[in-house]
């Protein structure tokens, strides 16, 4: 079955998709392997998803790309601006359902990501995910991110310290924060 990948921002997501969304990253193989805390209940994790969809469209900082196997949301990625003085710099976090593990849904996910990126006017992309989760690093340097640092003993779950390996990617993207701006490829609040 063919894997789509879906801009959340340009294509509003089916209350199932979001839900989709809540379960995966709730699902208990998926935190094991996050570096923020999420919720455990599905149903209030949902609740959260749902307002944050419903206020996408207007979000400057965040684009959510979710890749569908048929009619299933396989996983999701989030691009995450950052603000001020580094609004050329955006962070990845991915989540794949388990049941998608190594069939590529990340590798794909993370294509489009770049491809975004690049459109976006983004200069610098960031990965940090634990040392151990070999999976999430393999697609991280697949796609041409170099590790710039492990940081010992930097992420603490259950009372046990992991290292936190710190990826990136400059982009070579003519577009200058100035020109973002004037062209209004995008745009930043300030408050």
């Amino acid at each position: 079955m063919k894997t789509e990948i879906i801009n959340a921002k340009q294509t509003k997501l089916k209350v199932k998709d979001v839900k989709a969304i809540a379960e995966i990253e709730c699902h208990e193989k998926v935190r094991e392997w996050l570096i923020i805390r999420v919720e455990t209940n599905v149903e209030r994790e949902y609740l959260a998803y749902r307002r944050f969809f419903r206020n996408l469209p207007k979000n400057r900082k965040a684009e959510i790309l979710v890749a569908k196997n048929g009619d299933r949301v396989a996983g999701f990625l989030g691009l995450w601006r950052y603000g001020t003085y580094m609004e050329h710099v955006a962070a990845i976090g991915i989540s794949v359902h388990p049941d998608f593990w190594g069939k590529g849904i990340a590798t794909r996910l993370m294509k489009s990501a770049l491809k975004l990126a690049k459109k976006s006017g983004i200069i610098r992309l960031e990965i940090e995910t634990r040392a151990d989760n070999y999976a999430m690093r393999h697609v991280a340097e697949k796609a041409g991110f170099k590790l710039e640092k492990i940081r010992r003993k930097r992420i603490r779950k259950n009372g046990t310290f992991y290292d936190e390996a710190s990826y990136y990617m400059i982009l070579d993207n003519p577009v200058s924060t100035k020109q973002m701006r004037t062209k209004k490829i995008y745009e930043f609040s300030t408050s």
